[in-house]
């Protein structure tokens, strides 16, 4: 899905920074194993020192995010 694979490993034994990205690079990750959703990093920007604040932040969004879980009885009527 994401063209060429290099697995890293799982999200528990793996850092962003263990990724050895650069600008304008990206990663993905596999979110949701039953529902096989898929997302897509694109790096930005690398700093130093991270900007106070709450982190992970969204910085920009494609389209109206989809519900994590559907109401399959709403879409039966």
């Amino acid at each position: 899905m994401f063209g060429e694979s290099n697995i890293h490993g799982d999200v528990h034994d793996t850092t962003i920074d263990s990724l050895k990205l650069k600008k304008d690079e990206a990663f993905g990750y596999w979110f949701d194993f039953g529902d096989d959703w898929w997302h897509q990093i694109n790096v930005l920007s690398i700093d130093d020192k991270s900007p106070k604040g709450r982190y992970p932040r969204v910085t920009k969004r494609i389209g109206k995010s989809p519900p994590q879980y559907a109401d399959f009885d709403e879409e039966d009527e």
